[in-house]
């Protein structure tokens, strides 16, 4: 279940008029055209009347304004940049052209660069809480979250509420490990917008964090009926529910995970460790195989396997793994021990006292017990 950060789009887009001197019709009918298209938002049309005035008006901050917000809208970003730098070029007090230039290169990413152009929107007019809800959408960008949540805050009293605006500030207090904080804000966002289950599944990861299992099965359950093809969320719920004992309940959700995804790692790893500890080795040792499939110079499923064959009395197979993992770790106790287990099933004394003196060396108290029994 991965996290989202969520770039919050201006909501308002700025469009001023025009007062032109009575003398350049031909530039206002132009300037007309273009407020219509823009109106319209027929963006592309705006643009190219908007660019036959300012060959008459090249110094019209108003129209390099509209313009620059045409591009926006058609997502032209290097336009849209280039207009508002020439805005505040032309008028540096210009604050909405400060704010938009931010958004533009936010959206751009260039974060570091945002960040100062938003901050000089905010100083111009500290009334623009666009201002600081980018600014702070930037400072998440850049993991600077105490700022991001300051600038997040300021804008949430003076009264932007918006879904994008409660779960950043959630994410930006989670990382910085203010649970209840956190998910107050994924709760408050979750009611200003049906999401699909992501604020239930955000504070899902929280409760697992908190080792609250059953808030976690609770959450979890209301996102999977947004998800109910989400693979992560079968794991977590079936994660949940081990730690509660709740075996058979965690076996079913594996599953599920597992037809979803076959090669979930952590839900095999779990599957085989629930498998075997209800007792069904067979099953466990196909779970180790199929892990084994992502994952096969990782010795100690070998030895985990090696256990199973073990339990169903498989000792040419369980010798076959637990020499697979001493091969791959040379001072792998736990496979030398399972093995001198499994030659003392076999008879082969001689070769168990050898591995259990070797684990002796090797510093694994449990062998000491059985040395004598084995060696003499």
């Amino acid at each position: 279940m991965r996290r989202k950060i969520v770039l919050i789009f201006l909501s308002n887009i700025f469009w001023m008029t025009l007062g032109l001197s009575q003398g350049n019709s031909v530039a206002t009918d132009h300037y007309n055209k273009a407020a219509e298209y823009f109106n319209s938002k027929n963006f592309g049309l705006a643009i190219a009347s908007y660019s036959a005035f300012l060959e008459l008006e090249p110094d019209n901050v108003k129209a390099y304004y509209n313009r620059g917000t045409a591009s926006l809208n058609l997502q032209q970003n290097d336009a849209a940049i280039k207009d508002f730098r020439k805005v505040i070029s032309l008028d540096p007090a210009h604050a909405k052209g400060h704010l938009s230039l931010g958004y533009t290169l936010l959206s751009a990413g260039n974060h570091e660069e945002a960040i100062g152009f938003l901050t000089k929107a905010a100083e111009l007019d500290p009334t623009l809480s666009k201002a600081f809800v980018q600014r702070g959408t930037a400072y998440m960008k850049t993991n600077k979250y105490n700022e991001a949540i300051a600038d997040f805050t300021r804008a949430i009293t003076m009264g932007e509420q918006s879904y994008a605006l409660f779960l950043n500030r959630a994410i930006c207090k989670n990382k910085m490990e203010d649970f209840m904080g956190a998910l107050a804000d994924y709760t408050a966002a979750g009611n200003l917008k049906p999401d699909q289950g992501v604020t239930s599944g955000e504070k899902a990861k929280i409760y697992l964090k908190q080792n609250k299992w059953h808030e976690a099965i609770s959450e979890i359950s209301t996102a999977m009926r947004y998800n109910a093809g989400d693979a992560d969320l079968y794991y977590y719920r079936g994660y949940a529910k081990i730690m509660l004992e709740d075996v058979a309940g965690a076996l079913t959700d594996l599953n599920i995970c597992l037809q979803i995804k076959p090669d979930h790692k952590a839900a095999l790893k779990n599957k085989a460790v629930t498998t075997y500890k209800m007792g069904k080795y067979e099953e466990a040792a196909m779970d180790y195989t199929n892990l084994m499939k992502t994952d096969g110079r990782n010795a100690e499923l070998y030895v985990n396997r090696g256990i199973c064959y073990l339990e169903t009395k498989k000792y040419d197979k369980a010798l076959v793994d637990f020499s697979e993992a001493i091969s791959q770790k040379k001072d792998f106790a736990e496979a030398y021990f399972n093995r001198a287990n499994t030659y003392t099933k076999l008879l082969d004394f001689g070769k168990a006292c050898m591995d259990i003196k070797e684990c002796v060396k090797l510093g694994y108290d449990p062998a000491r017990a059985h040395v004598n029994n084995l060696c003499n």
